[in-house]
């Protein structure tokens, strides 16, 4: 996946990330998070986050993840 560079386009710039429910996972130090890091918003990027979601929902029960998307 390809993360954010640094682009000079004035028009509006989507990020996307795979959200769960906050405590369902921990970062290394064992502290409860909500979401992974976020990504451009390209087809590319949408596509892998979409089969790591899959994945999630499958390991934790259905809509356990999800994308999550803020403007950049």
């Amino acid at each position: 996946m390809k993360q954010s560079g640094s682009g000079t386009a004035a028009k509006r710039m989507t990020e996307i990330r795979v959200a769960w429910p906050h405590g369902l996972h921990e970062d290394r130090p064992g502290k409860p998070t909500s979401g992974g890091v976020w990504f451009p918003d390209t087809p590319e990027n949408r596509r892998d986050l979409t089969i790591i979601v899959e994945s999630g929902c499958e390991a934790c029960g259905p809509d356990s993840h999800w994308i999550e998307e803020r403007e950049a």
